[in-house]
């Protein structure tokens, strides 16, 4: 009996390890992520430790398992072809939008000859979109290039709509803010 619960526990401890790196989490991320301390995980994942029932479905839920995943000896590969779907057809829907607004305009003649821009405003929109889903299911890197989008996109739309005499200061800003997206996400990286 003493053996099978060893056997378990380094099997818990395994799929631990292998699921959060799977979805980029450092230990500190994963114990941020369930109020506990990075030394806790650190136990759980040396085998030193098991997490109780409730944790283990706190753990499934946020990689995207089922519990009896972090028990089995065989690991499922992580879940991303569904959320990529999900991220693909909301971002498809944005455009979707943009199309039918921009032919509904082009055929009632109403501001025809700005209609265009709906697919400028598009990319804001897909950056805001992707900004919530990659900070819902994805690493740092898919959230910072988002972030990128949402703003450059929305740097753009500004420029194109309101005809700015000074368009050049408003991507200065873009540049900036751009600069401080770095520095968050180095600073949260550290963090």
């Amino acid at each position: 009996m003493e053996e099978q619960e060893a056997l378990l526990r380094h099997q818990i401890a395994e799929n631990i390890a292998y699921y959060r790196r799977q979805n980029g989490d450092t230990q500190a991320d994963l114990a941020k992520k369930l109020n506990y301390s990075d030394k806790s995980v650190s136990k759980w994942e040396r085998a030193e430790g098991t997490p109780d029932v409730f944790v283990l479905w706190r753990i499934a839920q946020l990689y995207g398992i089922a519990v009896q995943d972090l028990l089995g000896e065989k690991k499922v590969p992580k879940p991303g072809g569904r959320r990529i779907l999900i991220l693909l057809l909301s971002v498809g829907l944005a455009w979707l939008t943009a199309t039918v607004l921009f032919c509904a305009s082009k055929m009632s003649g109403l501001l025809a000859d700005r209609a265009w821009l709906l697919f400028i405003y598009a990319l804001p929109v897909s950056g805001v979109i992707c900004t919530v889903f990659t900070s819902l299911w994805w690493s740092r890197l898919t959230q910072f290039l988002s972030g990128t989008l949402l703003l450059w996109g929305a740097g753009l739309s500004l420029v194109l709509s309101l005809h700015l005499q000074s368009s050049f200061l408003l991507f200065v800003l873009c540049g900036v803010l751009q600069v401080l997206l770095i520095l968050f996400f180095l600073l949260k990286k550290k963090g």
